[in-house]
């Protein structure tokens, strides 16, 4: 049933992280350790469970990087909050990115886990994957237990929530992974800095590559989200600059379906009657495996070279069973970048959680390295006057390699990955073979700042 997916594969996935605090009162509890909410390489996205958490950075120093001495007891701790899904559909992602927040820390800090003297706290909340949350956790976080920073989301819904009261209270935030161009195009305001690539970005990885080699009349799926919305909207843009056709109305889908059969039917009329040759496929969350299955039952793949791509370690081998020999892009797997950074990311997660860094782990450290970085030039403030003309513009060297906050739009130009799916049950996830690294350069995005 899978013999035309093998043309190719191009995951968009998003996500956004932070930490939880499933009462979402704003009040701070006991730490708890964030290993309890960490998936490993064989667990499915809705095995991660919500964590209540407000955490000092200090809880954790490295191995190789022995502390220095304590900073003066009246300094003033630095808070930041990180606000994610760890509850909900996207908790997965969620996780993925707080402990790649908390490693960067540690290690842009040198383990000592202070920057310009200050102490790191990261106060952890839970948005449920809900907007109208996020946005209250936001203002909790500042108003009420003194945050200086944010950093957001899984969710795009949840990121634009997040972002206006970051606007309204003059707060620098930091987004990573939600992937929605929204974010830095449309909704974009001063103190928004995204470390985590858009889906424009994906689409510039793989969508000439598409063209070229499987097809060109176009029909896609995508959930009825604002993320959905913008990758779908990111992949026409793409796919039609090079000379691609989309022959039917994109099939937007509720992003808690469990059925998919009546939308699946458009897909196949489009393929019926239209000559729609290539199904391009956005999803995220726990029920991708369904819509992949459904896909299979009711013969969506016979008739149609599936365009999707590669997500998480964890749920790969759930979905992508006779895919084995399938090629697509994908924003960042452990294996892939050859640097120190990723070399200190993949020894530390390992030690810390009993695994590799998974898709989104990266992305939490590079928004931890950047702030970090530049509240070392502010001498650690957080005044956005002060923080803004360092960041923009500002390069960094973060696991992918190297970063750079563009001035216009404050989007992080970064490498990204085209790969084969050579295996899926390696114990140590080892599932690609590099095909092609696409530069920064090559995947800059379209500058969609509204002026």
């Amino acid at each position: 049933m899978m013999r035309r997916i093998a043309a190719l594969l191009l995951l968009l996935i998003v996500v956004n992280v932070l930490t939880a605090c499933s009462s979402g009162t704003g009040q701070e509890s006991t730490a708890t350790p964030a290993t309890s909410a960490q998936p490993t390489a064989n667990t499915s996205s809705t095995d991660a469970q919500p964590t209540t958490e407000t955490t000092s950075a200090t809880d954790t120093q490295p191995t190789d990087a022995p502390a220095t001495d304590a900073p003066a007891a009246d300094a003033k701790p630095l808070k930041i909050g990180l606000i994610t899904d760890q509850s909900k559909a996207l908790s997965i992602y969620g996780t993925q990115e707080i402990n790649g927040f908390k490693l960067g820390l540690e290690y842009a800090t040198n383990g000592t886990m202070e920057v310009a003297g200050r102490p790191i706290e990261v106060l952890v909340r839970d948005d449920e994957n809900n907007p109208d949350r996020a946005r209250q956790l936001a203002r909790e976080l500042i108003e009420k237990d003194g945050v200086e920073l944010l950093q957001c989301c899984a969710s795009t819904s949840s990121a634009l929530t997040v972002i206006e009261v970051a606007k309204e209270n003059k707060v620098v935030a930091m987004i990573d992974p939600a992937a929605g161009p929204q974010v830095t195009g449309s909704n974009f305001n001063r103190y928004v800095f995204r470390t985590g690539r858009n889906t424009l970005q994906d689409a510039l990885t793989a969508g000439p590559y598409m063209v070229e080699s499987v097809g060109t009349n176009f029909v896609q799926l995508a959930p009825d989200t604002d993320f959905g919305k913008g990758s779908a909207a990111s992949w026409r843009t793409i796919v039609e600059s090079n000379g691609g056709t989309f022959v039917a109305d994109d099939v937007l889908i509720p992003a808690d379906t469990t059925d998919f059969t009546p939308y699946l039917q458009k897909i196949l009329d489009a393929a019926d009657q239209q000559g729609a040759k290539v199904l391009l496929v956005t999803w995220a969350g726990a029920n991708f495996p369904r819509l992949f299955q459904q896909m299979q039952e009711q013969g969506v793949l016979d008739k149609l070279t599936l365009a999707t791509g590669f997500g998480d370690n964890a749920t790969l081998p759930l979905v992508y069973t006779d895919a084995v020999g399938a090629v697509g892009m994908i924003a960042y797997h452990y294996t892939l970048p050859k640097n120190e950074v990723n070399d200190w990311l993949v020894e530390h997660h390992k030690a810390e959680y009993g695994s590799p860094p998974d898709l989104f782990t990266a992305g939490g450290m590079a928004a931890a390295i950047a702030l970090v970085q530049g509240l070392e030039k502010t001498n650690g403030s957080t005044d956005p006057e002060q923080l803004i003309p360092v960041l923009e513009g500002m390069s960094f060297a973060g696991p992918k390699g190297t970063y750079t906050f563009r001035k216009e739009d404050h989007q992080a130009l970064q490498p990204m990955y085209m790969v084969k799916l050579v295996n899926i049950d390696d114990p140590e996830a080892r599932f690609y073979e590099l095909l092609q690294e696409r530069t920064a350069e090559q995947t800059a995005p379209p500058i969609l700042v509204q002026q």
